[in-house]
């Protein structure tokens, strides 16, 4: 049973669619936005204590800290691709002219940053919410101001009150004050993280259409587990934990785009999963990392991504990089229980073969699963 191989493991040291460009660019472009909420935060000395260290996770056995990564959570990330891509398998050899492709992303991959197509720049409005929800003094009228100076930042809000997890009564919540009163400031500021990258296209038909959406998914579920990893561990800001939770969706998404662009100069040679997975295993945690130095985020916020890309072990990482990291793993475990290839109880046993404790476990799967709900 795949869920089995997963996670019972023990631990060991082609043709054209520019609609399919549009909806990625869209999805970037989105992302972007929820960073650029976060970099005031991130940078600022108040809400983020850099100098705090947790204690690290307990050994996973013997004495031992845990690699980076094992058996299981290889397989783990390979179901995932398979998901992504609507595929079986990816292990065919990647020679000829895909080969010239994967040299060709590399290559484009260290540049892809500067390309304002794929990190748009941050908007102005998402700063200036932050500012007045770590302001005190800021009345309540003031953020609904706010909220509709972009209408769709405005609907998510509404959208996100009438859920389940934070509506009370029957009735719809139809006024932004009274979204603004249910939301709070956690829930504003969770909101201005995910709630606004929630895809507003349809995908078309054409070539990995399910990308898109099982990225978006895997991101949302992401970045809520590292911020209740940092919530429940209490020395770093779950929302920043979040915003960064998020980047190695952006880092795939970024990857994706670039593969797909080195495909359309070869409109002969159909696109094979194998070439952008790859690229994505090879260089998604660098990509990540470059983009948290553009966007000027701390030098805890880089650490932390730097620790993902030099592969540390969980137990020596910084605190907020063991939120991203455990944040990613639950995501991914999270994803593939949704899709019915992984129980419960055997993602719950990897997690905790990692060093995570079960109370931790136990917020982190919770707010992995409200994702669907938001």
């Amino acid at each position: 049973m795949i869920a089995a191989i997963i996670c019972s493991t023990p631990d060991r040291g082609g043709r054209r669619d520019t609609t399919v460009a549009i909806a990625i660019g869209i999805a970037i472009a989105t992302l972007a936005a929820a960073l650029a909420l976060g970099w005031r935060a991130v940078r600022n000395p108040t809400t983020f204590r850099t100098a705090a260290r947790a204690q690290p996770p307990a050994p996973a056995s013997g004495g031992e800290s845990p690699q980076y990564s094992n058996e299981s959570i290889e397989r783990t990330q390979i179901e995932c691709c398979k998901l992504a891509f609507s595929v079986a398998s990816f292990d065919d050899p990647i020679d000829g002219e895909h080969a010239a492709v994967l040299k060709r992303v590399s290559a484009a991959a260290r540049r892809s940053i500067e390309r304002h197509e794929h990190f748009p720049r941050r908007p102005l409005l998402l700063p200036r919410l932050l500012r007045a929800l770590n302001d005190s003094e800021v009345s309540r009228q003031k953020l609904v101001q706010l909220l509709l100076e972009d209408p769709a930042l405005a609907g998510s809000v509404l959208q996100r009150a009438n859920s389940t997890w934070y509506r009370v009564s029957p009735e719809p919540v139809d006024s932004l004050d009274r979204a603004v009163v249910l939301l709070g400031t956690d829930g504003l500021r969770s909101l201005a993280g995910v709630a606004i990258l929630q895809p507003v296209f349809r995908l078309p038909k054409g070539c990995f259409e399910s990308f898109a959406t099982v990225t978006w998914e895997q991101a949302q579920r992401a970045g809520l587990a590292a911020q209740a990893c940092a919530r429940a561990a209490g020395d770093s800001d779950p929302c920043v934990a979040q915003l960064l939770g998020l980047l190695g969706s952006l880092a795939r998404i970024v990857l994706f785009r670039l593969t797909m662009d080195a495909y359309r100069e070869r409109p002969n040679v159909p696109p094979r999963a194998e070439v952008f997975i790859r690229c994505m295993q090879e260089h998604g945690a660098a990509v990540a990392r470059r983009a948290a130095q553009i966007w000027e985020l701390s030098d805890a916020s880089i650490a932390a991504l730097e620790e993902q890309e030099r592969r540390v072990s969980p137990a020596a990482m910084s605190p907020l990089g063991q939120a991203v990291y455990y944040g990613e793993l639950c995501g991914a475990l999270a994803l593939l229980h949704a899709r019915g290839i992984c129980t419960q109880d055997d993602a719950h046993a990897l997690l905790q073969r990692r060093g995570l404790s079960p109370t931790t476990i136990t917020a982190m799967w919770s707010a992995a699963g409200r994702a669907a709900e938001e």
